[in-house]
C-alpha cells in the first residue's frame, strides 16, 4: 500500500455497499491537500489515516408502515495541527429522498448538489485511483450528493445534520433496515459517543424484531409499536447496523430468511414469535418445582441471594399454576407433599418458609431431582412441567456417580419434563449439569462468583413465566430441510421467540406447518414461505448456521468424549466459515504476519507460533478444555457453547474468539476477515479466499488499472473483496483473480 496517499475520512450516513442500483454507501471527506497526521499507532490494515475523528454520532429513525425517516447529527473533530479543507461526497440510492441536508461550518450552512449516475461513478473511480485506496471500493454508489467543506481549523469541529426518507421493502412480511456503522475501518480513532434509536409503528401487527449484527436493546411493548436502541462510547465499529422486523396478523408469526448461491444447497433462518401482549386466559397454566441446594457451601451471601431469587419466582407465579419447593443437602426436603395451587395464601406461607432456610450438610443431588420428577399427575405437552435446579457443588452424598444420576433421571422422566439448571461458582460439575439440561428439554445457566444469583434467576424466570404454546413441531413441506438447530424445539413463551437455523435443498413456495399444544388440544398453524433457488442478500445466515452446528458438535465432544469424525467436522466448518475454535486456533495463525487491533488499540501479531513455542503448546492443547468437568475454564466453555447454540446474531463479542499473546499478555484477533459469505485468510502478505486452491488458474489484475475497474463493473460483489487491500486472491463465478499492486 502506498503510504504517501492522501488521507480520507469515511463516516456512516445510510445503507449498504457495492456498485449497484439496489445498494447505498457512506459519505466521505476528500481533502484537497495532504495534511500532517498526528503521532499514532500503526493501523492493522491498509486503511487511510486521517486526523479527523467522529466526536459524536446520533441517529434517530422513525419507521411508520415501512416508511423510514432517518435523522443524523454528527460532530467531527480535527486534532491535527493543520487546517483541513475538501469536498464531502455522499452516495445516494434511487429510493432515498433527501429531506434536509445541513452542514454547519463556523456557524454557516453549506449547500451542495446531486450528481447523476455517470458523474458519480467517474468521481469515485478518480478518488480511488488518486488516493490509491481500495477500501473506498466498498462505498461505490449510483448517485451522489456533493458539498464543499469550509476549512476545519486545527482543534476545530464540524457538525453535519442530515435527514432523509426511504420506503422499505416488505418481503413476505419481513422488513429490513440498515444503517452503516463501518466507520472503524477508516477513522483514526473510535466514535466518541454513539446513540442509535429506531422506533417502529405499524398497522399490521409486529411479531419479531431482531438485530443480527449488534447487541441492540429491543422492546416490543405492543403489537403496533417496537423499538431498538444502541448506545456506546469510544466505539470502533467495523460492520453495519441491520434491523429486521416481521409483520403478521396471525396469533403466532413466522418469519423466514434464506441464503443460497447458484447451484448450491441453501441456508435458512426462521423465527417464531407470539403476539406482544397475551390475555391471562391465553397463558398456559404450568407446574413448576424449584430444587434448591442448601448444603454448607451455600452459606453466606450465596444463600441470601438464592432466597431472594426464589421469593421473586414465587411472587410471580400465575394463579392457575401449581408449584412446589424442594431443598436438599444430605437429603431432600419437600415444602409440600404434592404440587399445590399458587393462591395468595399458599404463596405467602411458602415465602415465609424460604426466609427460614439455613445452609449446612452435604449435597444429595440425585434424590432431590428424582423427588422433583415425582408428581401427582403425569406431565404432558398440554401442561408444561418445569424443574429449576439451583446448585453450587458436586454430588457428595447418596448416588454420586454422574452417569448413574443421569440414568436415574432418564428413567424417571416421561420425556416431557423440562429441567433447567443453574450452576453457581466454579465447583459445579458442568458436564453433569449440561447433560441433565440437554437430556430433559431444558437449558443450562452458570452464575460466576462475581454475579448476583437473584438477578440471573429472576431474569430467567421472567422468560418462562408465561408459556403460550408447548410441544412445538415444524413441518417444512417439500423444502428438503436438514441439519436443523436446535434439534428439539423449546416451548414458546409470551414475550419470547424461537430461533431456528438449517439447510435446504428444495426450492419454491412451501407450506410450513407449526404444531403445538394448548389446554390439552393440538393446534396447527400454516404459513406460506418461499425457499428460493438463488438468494444472496442475507449473507450472514451461513455463518450463523455454522456457529450453531459447531456448538452442537462441541457439546457432543465435551459431554460424550472426543472422536476423530466430530473433531474433523468442527475443523472443516471453522476453516470454511472463519470460526476460531479450540481445534483451529493454532492452524490459522501459522506463517502469518499481520497487525491486529482490538478496541481501537493495535499491536503486531507476527508468526507467534514460531517465536513463542510455549504458545504453540498452549494452542495445540486447547482441546483439553473440552474434557474438563468442573472449574472456571469448564464453566466458560459451557457458557460459550450455550451462547453459540442460541446464536441469533453474528456480531458482538459473544461469538469472537481471541488469542492470548504470551509475550505481552494482550488479546489478539486472528488474521481472518469475513466478507459477505466468504472467509479470507491473511498469508504471505495477501488476503486469500478460503475457496481458492492451487489448482485454480489465477488471472492477475493490476490495482487501479482499467481492467481493475472493468472487473468491478462486471461483478459488483468483488468491490468488497478488493476493499481488503492491494493484494487479494478471490474466486468469482468459478474463476480465480489476484489483485496485485500497481508499480
Amino acid at each position: 500500500m502506498n503510504r504517501k496517499r492522501l488521507p480520507v475520512m469515511i463516516f456512516g450516513i445510510v445503507l449498504s455497499t457495492a456498485w449497484s442500483a439496489t445498494t447505498l454507501a457512506q459519505g466521505m471527506i476528500v481533502p484537497d491537500e495532504r495534511v500532517p497526521i498526528p503521532e499514532m499507532r500503526r493501523r492493522p490494515s491498509p486503511r487511510p489515516l486521517t486526523p479527523v475523528t467522529v466526536k459524536k454520532l446520533a441517529v434517530a429513525t422513525e419507521i411508520v408502515d415501512a416508511v423510514a425517516i432517518t435523522r443524523i447529527d454528527q460532530v467531527f473533530f480535527n486534532p491535527s495541527k493543520a487546517t483541513i479543507e475538501g469536498t464531502y461526497v455522499f452516495p445516494l440510492d434511487d429510493d432515498i429522498s433527501i429531506s434536509k441536508f445541513s452542514m454547519f461550518m463556523n456557524g454557516k450552512e453549506v449547500s451542495g448538489r446531486v450528481l447523476d449516475r455517470d458523474q458519480a461513478r467517474k468521481t469515485y473511480e478518480s478518488i480511488v485511483a488518486r488516493l490509491r485506496d481500495p477500501a473506498l471500493l466498498e462505498y461505490l454508489g449510483t448517485r451522489m450528493y456533493q458539498a464543499r467543506i469550509f476549512p476545519i481549523p486545527p482543534g476545530g469541529e464540524a457538525r453535519i445534520k442530515l435527514m432523509y426518507s426511504q420506503t422499505l421493502a416488505i418481503d413476505d412480511g419481513l422488513v429490513r433496515y440498515r444503517f452503516p456503522l463501518g466507520t472503524g475501518k477508516h477513522s483514526a480513532g473510535p466514535i466518541g459517543s454513539l446513540s442509535l434509536l429506531v422506533e417502529i409503528d405499524s398497522r399490521i401487527p409486529i411479531k419479531s424484531v431482531f438485530c443480527p449484527t449488534h447487541d441492540a436493546a429491543v422492546l416490543r411493548p405492543s403489537d403496533s409499536h417496537a423499538s431498538a436502541s444502541l448506545e456506546a462510547a469510544n466505539l470502533m465499529p467495523d460492520h453495519d447496523f441491520i434491523l429486521y422486523y416481521s409483520l403478521s396478523k396471525k396469533e403466532f408469526g413466522l418469519s423466514l430468511l434464506t441464503y443460497r448461491q447458484p447451484g448450491e444447497d441453501g441456508f435458512f433462518l426462521a423465527r417464531i414469535a407470539p403476539k406482544a401482549k397475551v390475555h391471562a386466559d391465553e397463558v398456559l397454566p404450568k407446574d413448576i418445582c424449584f430444587v434448591v441446594d442448601v448444603s454448607g457451601s451455600m452459606a453466606g451471601e450465596k444463600m441470601d441471594q438464592a432466597k431472594r431469587a426464589l421469593k421473586f419466582c414465587l411472587a410471580n407465579l400465575n394463579p392457575r399454576d401449581r408449584f412446589n419447593v424442594i431443598t436438599f443437602s444430605h437429603e431432600p426436603r419437600l415444602f409440600h407433599d404434592e404440587l399445590v395451587r399458587a393462591d395468595e395464601e399458599t404463596v405467602r406461607k411458602t415465602r415465609k418458609t424460604v426466609d427460614e432456610l439455613q445452609a449446612n450438610g452435604g449435597t444429595n443431588m440425585n434424590d432431590a431431582v428424582l423427588a422433583a420428577m415425582k408428581t401427582d399427575s403425569p406431565p404432558s405437552d398440554e401442561k408444561p412441567y418445569i424443574i429449576v435446579l439451583l446448585t453450587d457443588g458436586q454430588p457428595t452424598i447418596g448416588v454420586t456417580d454422574p452417569n448413574a444420576i443421569l440414568s436415574n433421571v432418564r428413567q424417571a422422566n416421561s420425556k416431557t419434563v423440562r429441567l433447567f439448571v443453574f450452576g453457581i461458582g466454579n465447583d459445579v460439575n458442568t458436564k453433569l449439569l449440561d447433560r441433565l439440561a440437554a437430556e430433559n428439554r431444558g437449558a443450562r445457566n452458570y452464575v460466576s462468583d462475581s454475579e448476583d444469583i437473584e438477578v440471573k434467576v429472576s431474569s430467567f424466570y421472567r422468560k418462562v413465566a408465561n408459556p403460550v404454546l408447548s410441544g412445538l413441531e415444524l413441518s417444512w413441506g417439500g423444502a428438503g430441510v436438514r441439519e436443523v438447530f436446535p434439534q428439539t424445539l423449546p416451548d414458546l413463551f409470551s414475550g419470547g421467540e424461537v430461533v431456528i437455523v438449517g439447510r435446504y435443498d428444495g426450492a419454491g413456495h412451501q407450506a410450513i406447518e407449526l404444531t403445538g399444544s394448548r389446554y390439552g388440544r393440538k393446534h396447527q398453524f400454516v404459513y406460506e414461505a418461499n425457499f428460493p433457488g438463488v438468494a444472496t442478500r442475507h449473507d450472514f445466515i451461513p455463518r450463523l448456521w455454522a456457529i450453531r452446528k459447531v456448538a452442537f458438535l462441541s457439546d457432543q465432544i465435551r459431554l460424550h468424549g472426543e472422536n476423530e469424525e466430530l473433531k474433523q467436522a468442527i475443523i472443516e466448518l471453522a476453516k470454511e466459515y472463519g470460526i476460531i475454535t479450540d481445534y483451529t486456533a493454532y492452524l490459522v495463525i501459522e506463517e502469518s504476519e499481520q497487525i491486529v487491533r482490538r478496541g481501537g488499540r493495535s499491536h503486531v501479531f507476527a508468526d507467534q507460533m514460531n517465536r513463542a513455542p510455549e504458545a504453540r503448546r498452549r494452542f495445540a492443547a486447547a482441546p483439553a478444555a473440552q474434557s474438563a468437568g468442573s472449574g472456571r475454564k469448564a464453566n466458560r466453555v459451557s457458557i460459550r457453547d450455550k451462547k453459540m447454540a442460541l446464536a441469533g446474531k453474528v456480531g458482538g463479542a459473544a461469538y469472537q474468539y481471541y488469542f492470548e499473546d504470551q509475550e505481552n499478555g494482550q488479546l489478539s484477533l486472528p488474521p481472518i476477515k469475513r466478507v459477505g459469505n466468504r472467509t479470507f485468510y491473511f498469508s504471505s502478505g495477501k488476503w486469500i479466499d478460503s475457496a481458492h486452491d492451487q489448482s485454480h488458474e489465477t488471472t492477475k489484475v493490476t490495482a487501479y488499472s482499467r481492467e481493475y475497474f472493468d472487473l468491478l463493473q462486471r461483478h459488483p460483489l468483488v468491490a468488497k473483496f478488493m476493499a481488503l487491500g492491494e493484494r487479494v486472491v478471490f474466486i468469482v463465478q468459478g474463476k480465480a483473480y489476484e489483485v496485485v499492486p500497481a508499480l
